[in-house]
């Protein structure tokens, strides 16, 4: 068995599983990734993330023919840099895409894609038991299908169907989920209305009000077929007082249209736009406080990404502690080989204490960030510290006059 790899079992098709499967095929190690949605299509990819330290963060992991990852931006065709800016009550913060400050907002759904490139994705596979033996571990689908290898990764997010396995303990009792979650929206723009928004913060901004915060950001920019573009907008508005289940469109946003009154017009007027059927019920939060301590030892089966760690989108960590854990994995399993299990679980182990501990205290930190922003505590946004903004720049160009090549649609 001398000079064998291990045979991976990913379990989840999302960024932190696409970047361990990259980092495998780029080491010649082999694996099948398996994906509970029925399809690529099957339901909405998320909203845009925050990326930065670029040139570091996917490492040699990524095989040639992966595209470059600043082409999942979601101001593309845009010439316009991605850019995050802050509206407190008496001061604005902002960071933005620089040679100094290197970051890019990537809509996740092209990120996806970009990741997906050259690999044969399982789809409508759902994980319903695993059973790990000496020398191998099976993981048996819902569609009665199974796979074996000599390890498997749990990578399928917040309500991962294999962190049960693991912890011996179901979803129920380690997720922690907000009593009130935020009231959110989706808005198509364009024209003289987009470039209001833009001016407010290129990618997405936030505004402070009495005891809640509006955020409002682009998912993706869309070319029409004259070439002048739209953009499609969501806004999330904070609710820690409210009980909201069972509340009907209609009324979430009499709710929401209530909430941001205190607001200037430039920023509700995107809930004013709003109709009923652009409400969106599913902003349930989630996040678990799983130390390493909670963690048995490695033996065929490990966590990474929100399987590991789930928290809340406030830090906007989650992307960035998933993709850098499928790199360091890919890493190990790379120089690894069978000959010596007690040796490779050793640093299966050690790798898996550490990412939950580092996730551990992320959670904790996601908790608090708000809070300390009102205080006044710069706080970091896309890997930098956010620094003062005097005023807001003019938008460098006219979408009424300004039109994308048709390479772009």
């Amino acid at each position: 068995m001398s000079g064998q790899k291990p045979h991976v079992l990913i379990i989840g098709a999302g960024i932190g599983g696409l970047t361990l499967a990259q980092s495998l095929r780029k080491r010649g190690v082999t694996f099948e990734i398996f994906e509970r949605d029925a399809s690529r299509t099957f339901r909405g990819q998320g909203y845009a993330i925050g990326l930065y330290d670029l040139g570091n963060l996917f490492g040699d992991a990524l095989p040639d023919d992966v595209p470059p990852i600043r082409d999942s931006c979601h101001l593309l065709p845009l010439p316009l840099p991605s850019q995050l800016v802050f509206h407190l009550p008496d001061r604005m913060l902002t960071v933005e895409d620089s040679p100094e400050t290197p970051c890019i907002r990537a809509n996740r759904g092209r990120l996806r894609e970009i990741l997906s490139t050259g690999l044969d994705i399982h789809w409508d596979k759902e994980a319903v038991r695993i059973d790990e033996v000496d020398d191998m571990v099976t993981v048996f689908f819902r569609d009665g299908t199974s796979a074996s290898g000599e390890l498997v990764v749990g990578a399928d997010g917040t309500h991962s169907a294999v962190r049960p396995h693991v912890l011996k303990q179901p979803n129920s009792e380690m997720l922690y989920k907000y009593p009130n979650p935020p009231v959110g929206g989706e808005v198509k723009l364009r024209g003289a209305e987009m470039e209001g928004q833009l001016q407010l913060g290129y990618s997405s901004y936030i505004a402070f009000g009495p005891g809640f915060t509006f955020f409002n950001g682009i998912n993706q920019v869309n070319v029409e077929d004259d070439g002048s573009v739209s953009a499609d907008y969501y806004w999330v508005i904070s609710n820690n007082e409210t009980s909201l289940e069972g509340t009907s469109n209609e009324e979430l946003l009499d709710y929401a249209l209530n909430k941001v009154q205190p607001l200037e017009p430039k920023f509700r007027c995107m809930v004013e736009r709003t109709k009923p059927e652009g409400i969106r019920q599913s902003f349930g939060w989630w996040d678990a406080l799983i130390p390493a301590s909670r963690l048995p030892p490695v033996n065929r089966t490990l966590l990474i990404g929100d399987a590991c760690h789930p928290m809340t989108p406030n830090l906007g960590e989650g992307a960035i502690f998933a993709i850098r854990e499928g790199v360091r994995l890919g890493d190990i399993l790379g120089q690894t080989d069978l000959s010596d299990m007690v040796s490779l679980r050793a640093k299966l182990d050690e790798f898996q204490r550490d990412i939950a501990d580092k996730g551990h205290e992320s959670v904790l930190a996601a908790r608090m960030t708000m809070n300390n922003t009102r205080k006044g505590t710069a706080p970091m946004a896309w890997g930098h510290r956010m620094s003062p903004l005097a005023e807001l720049k003019p938008l460098p160009i006219k979408l009424s006059e300004w039109r994308a090549e048709r390479k772009h649609s």
